[in-house]
């Protein structure tokens, strides 16, 4: 007879449908106001209603949960700014000053999960090599976008776009979650202007020499 303890095999959408809802549980109890150093995996079980076995089923310990976190924010992170092109219709710094609202919003959101993040990358070295490659997405992303506008003619031949678009990913992350730290919601449209015009002038419009 086989034994009643052990997990039984599940299919793809049985384990899909557990991680969801281990990662809903998680950004519950952060929301809630529990630190991540004091999320226990036990707390976490019980508040996404699976037993503590289930959740060692699917991510090897916290660190793993937080990484598969923050890799689902992320991703719809990244997808808000596909769209935005610096020529065209909803180009320039006015499209630059909407997408960077969009991404104080979405960070608003979920602010206590990226707080988390940002906290433990502090001491672990895995959170913190993840968090640095996705920052890296945005800065390849950037520097796409500006080798073909110099390619175009439309920017300077002296900026450097991987510079720039490593300068522009980290520095636009960097402010957008101190503000959204400590920062007066009334200003997000300020910070996302201010952001757009100096990334604007800056970058993709310098000067040349």
């Amino acid at each position: 007879m086989p034994s009643i303890t052990r997990p039984r095999p599940q299919g793809p959408d049985r384990r899909a449908a557990a991680v969801a809802q281990v990662l809903a549980a998680t950004e519950r109890l952060l929301v809630g106001g529990v630190p991540f150093t004091e999320l226990g995996v036990q707390r976490i079980a019980a508040e996404a209603g699976i037993a503590r076995s289930t959740f060692y089923l699917h991510f090897r310990d916290k660190t793993e949960l937080l990484v598969r976190l923050a890799g689902s924010l992320k991703d719809e992170l990244f997808d808000l700014g596909e769209d935005w092109r610096p020529t065209g219709p909803g180009g320039g710094p006015d499209g630059l000053t909407t997408l960077y609202e969009r991404m104080i919003r979405y960070y608003r959101d979920h602010g206590a999960v990226l707080a988390a993040i940002t906290e433990t990358a502090g001491y672990d070295p895995e959170v913190r090599e993840y968090w640095t490659e996705e920052i890296g997405r945005f800065a390849e992303r950037a520097v796409v976008r500006l080798t073909a506008e110099q390619k175009a003619g439309r920017l300077a031949p002296d900026v450097d776009p991987a510079l720039a678009g490593w300068t522009l990913a980290v520095g636009g992350a960097a402010v957008i979650a101190r503000h959204v730290a400590v920062g007066d919601p009334a200003r997000d449209t300020l910070i996302a202007r201010e952001l757009a015009v100096s990334q604007w002038h800056g970058a993709f419009r310098r000067p040349a020499g």
